[in-house]
C-alpha cells in the first residue's frame, strides 16, 4: 500500500497498542521538549490514541477525527510526526481485500536519553534557540547539589541481601529464558538518517589526525556528524574546522552540545555563496517533454545542495537573508522525508524565483508540497514538469465568477432621432386634417397682424 494520506479513508479501521510503560514523567517530557518539534497536532493524536477507550479492539478514524477535529490530510501529517520521532510504529493489514492500520505507541525518551540522541537535540536546538534549549536541560535533567559536610553511607545490594555466589556463576534457567524473552522483543524504534549520507569519515580522519583533537572522541558521535552533514550539508573540510573550534585545547574533549551550537551560528552568518543559481531575469521555461541547458543546470545543483544552503544562495543572490521562520520551514519539510533534497530545493526555487516571493511562505509550500505529494512527484524532472504546469495555469487569464454581465443600452426609436419625430407625426394627418390646421394657422397670423394695425 502507498505511504499517503490520499490512501486513507474515514471509514478504514484501525487498532491501537501500547509497548511500554507511559508514566506521568513520559507527558512532561512530550509537552516539553517533544511537542515544540512535532507541533500541537501529534501530540493532539498521541494523547487521542493512548486515552482512546477500548483501544485494542477494531475501530474507524472517523473517531479520531472527530475526536482531534482534523481532517484526513492533517491527521496524516501528524501522524508521520510521531512516526518519525520514535513516538509511533504504523503497520498495515490486509484481510479479505479489506485494510486495516496497526498503531503502536512508544513511551517517549527520558530527557537525559532525549538531549542525548542527535536528531532530536538538534531539532529541538533549531525550533526553540540556544536560551530555551539551555533552560529546557535545567529543567529536565535538574542536579542535586552535595553540600560539603555531607557524607555518603548509603549501603550497597551486598551489604544487605545474601546472595548465594553459586548462582550469579550459573544463573537459574528461568532468568535466562526471561532475558531471551526480552531480547525477542520488539525493540523501541531508534531514529535514524535513511538518506546517503555522501560524507567521506576517513577523510574527516585524515584531516584531524594532523590536529590535537582525539579522533576516538569524534569516531564516538559519527552519528552527530552526519546528522550535521544531511541538515546543512557540511564538506569533511568545513566539518573538521567546526570540531576543532568544539575540542577543549586543554583536555581534547569534544564537546556535542558546543559543536551543535557552532554549527547553527555559523549558518546563520552571513557569506558569499559558490551555489550558481540561475538567474531570475531568463526563466525556466522549455516544452514539455524537454529540458533547456538551463533547466539542466538547474536540476544539478538542485541535486547536490542542502535546502538550507540551496536557501541561503538565492537569498544572498537577491540581496535577502535566511530568517528564523525560513529554517523552521525547511527543516519542517526535510523532517517529512516526502521529497528529494533536489525536489525540496526546486520547490524553493519555484516560490522565490519563479513567483519572485521575498521570503517562504508556509501555507504557499504546503500547497504546492500537498500537490507534488499527490501528483508522486519524486524526480527534479517531474518537479520541473509541475512547475511548467502551475506557470500555464497563472499565466491564463482568470474569469472573476462575481463579474456582472454587460448591459447594452439600447435607445428607443423615438430617442435616436429626434428631429424626424415631429415630421413622421405630421405625415401620419389626414389631408382634411392638414387643411384644418393650415385654416387655424392663417387665422392666427391675421388676427395677430390685425391686433398690431389697432
Amino acid at each position: 500500500m502507498e505511504d499517503s494520506w490520499h490512501q486513507l479513508k474515514p471509514k478504514t479501521g484501525f487498532t491501537v497498542r501500547v509497548n511500554g510503560r507511559i508514566s506521568d514523567l513520559s507527558w512532561q517530557t512530550l509537552t516539553q521538549l517533544y511537542q515544540p518539534i512535532m507541533g500541537p497536532s501529534a501530540v493532539g493524536l498521541f494523547s487521542a490514541l493512548f486515552w482512546l477507550p477500548s483501544p485494542g479492539t477494531y475501530q474507524r478514524h472517523t473517531t479520531l477525527l472527530a475526536v482531534l477535529g482534523l481532517d484526513l490530510e492533517h491527521f496524516y501529517d501528524a501522524r508521520i510526526r510521531l512516526e518519525a520521532t520514535g513516538l509511533l510504529t504504523t503497520k498495515v493489514t490486509t484481510q479479505d481485500e479489506l485494510t486495516g492500520f496497526v498503531y503502536e505507541l512508544h513511551a517517549p525518551l527520558a530527557p537525559a536519553a532525549f538531549f542525548k540522541d542527535d536528531l532530536l537535540s538538534v531539532q529541538l536546538l533549531g525550533v526553540v534557540g540556544e536560551e530555551m534549549y539551555q533552560q529546557l536541560v535545567t529543567t529536565n535533567v535538574p542536579r542535586l547539589a552535595t553540600m560539603p559536610n555531607e557524607k555518603d553511607i548509603t549501603k550497597n545490594f551486598l551489604e544487605v541481601f545474601h546472595v548465594d555466589g553459586q548462582e550469579l556463576n550459573e544463573l537459574p534457567a528461568a532468568i535466562t529464558t526471561g532475558r531471551q524473552r526480552l531480547t525477542e522483543a520488539t525493540p523501541t524504534p531508534v531514529l535514524s538518517t535513511d538518506t546517503e549520507p555522501g560524507f567521506d569519515f576517513k577523510l574527516l580522519g585524515e584531516i584531524l589526525e594532523h590536529s590535537f583533537i582525539d579522533t576516538r572522541a569524534v569516531q564516538a558521535n559519527r552519528q552527530l556528524l552526519l546528522t550535521e552533514h544531511v541538515t546543512y550539508g557540511l564538506d569533511e573540510v568545513t566539518m573538521a574546522r567546526y570540531v576543532g573550534e568544539a575540542t577543549d585545547l586543554a583536555t581534547n574533549k569534544f564537546d556535542t552540545e558546543t559543536f551543535k551550537r557552532i554549527v547553527a551560528q555559523h549558518f546563520g552568518q552571513p557569506r558569499r555563496t559558490t551555489v550558481p543559481i540561475t538567474d531570475k531575469s531568463k526563466p525556466v521555461e522549455s516544452t514539455i517533454g524537454t529540458t533547456t541547458s538551463a533547466e539542466q543546470a538547474l536540476i544539478k545543483v538542485a541535486t547536490t545542495t542542502a535546502p538550507a544552503v540551496f536557501l541561503q544562495a538565492i537569498k544572498q543572490k537577491n540581496g535577502g537573508f535566511v530568517t528564523d521562520g525560513e529554517q523552521r520551514i525547511v527543516r519542517d519539510l526535510v523532517s517529512r522525508q516526502l521529497f528529494s533534497e533536489a525536489v525540496l530545493n526546486l520547490m524553493i526555487y519555484h516560490v522565490l524565483v519563479d513567483e519572485d516571493k521575498p521570503t517562504l511562505n508556509k501555507n504557499l509550500l504546503d500547497t504546492i508540497a500537498n500537490d507534488w505529494s499527490k501528483a508522486k512527484v519524486d524526480t527534479p524532472q517531474l518537479a520541473i514538469q509541475k512547475i511548467r504546469e502551475r506557470q500555464r495555469a497563472a499565466s491564463q487569464p482568470r474569469k472573476s465568477r462575481n463579474r456582472q454581465p454587460t448591459v447594452k443600452e439600447t435607445l428607443p426609436d423615438w430617442a435616436k432621432k429626434p428631429a424626424a419625430a415631429a415630421t413622421t407625426s405630421t405625415a401620419k394627418l389626414s389631408t382634411e386634417q392638414q387643411q384644418r390646421l393650415q385654416e387655424r394657422i392663417a387665422k392666427l397670423k391675421e388676427n395677430r397682424e390685425s391686433g398690431k394695425e389697432d
